[in-house]
């Protein structure tokens, strides 16, 4: 195989754009014949995180991203705190973070050498995205809508 294994992460609670573009980066890391595996967080993650649980579960998100033409396959996030696990079973060539991912990259990187893995981490850039790219823009903008206008009948 020419291409390379990537894995990309995230919430992807409301998609949009940006998601688009972060994905569509990460699957340019892994060549025309590589893979882009999509890890999509746990509704309870993402509960313990924001402090709200998702929009759309878990399943639903994760059918959503696997539609997407960029996007080999899509799974959900081990119930478990050590992210390395499921890094371990999918032995990716790359890990593609978002540009505005909070991650520990020096300590993701130690972790997965402990595992015996060569895994490369990368940065991907900011692109510029059409519309809202956040989808808690997308929901504060949802929400300013309904208290300025009342809820449809």
């Amino acid at each position: 195989m020419s291409g390379k294994k990537v894995l990309a992460a995230g919430k992807f609670d409301i998609l949009h754009l940006g998601h688009l573009a972060y994905l569509e980066q990460a699957k340019e890391l892994a060549g025309q014949e590589g893979q882009l595996i999509v890890v999509i967080a746990r509704d309870d993650t993402i509960t313990r995180e924001r402090g709200a649980p998702p929009v759309f579960p878990q399943e639903q998100r994760r059918r959503l991203v696997e539609a997407l033409d960029v996007v080999n396959s899509a799974v959900v996030g081990y119930k478990t705190d050590d992210h390395t696990r499921i890094v371990a079973d999918i032995k990716p060539d790359i890990i593609a973070l978002g540009y505005d991912q909070l991650t520990n990259v020096e300590g993701l990187k130690q972790a997965i050498r402990l595992k015996g893995l060569h895994t490369e981490i990368v940065r991907l850039k900011k692109r510029n995205a059409d519309g809202l790219c956040s989808s808690t823009l997308i929901r504060k903008r949802i929400i300013q809508f309904y208290r300025e206008n009342g809820t449809p009948e």
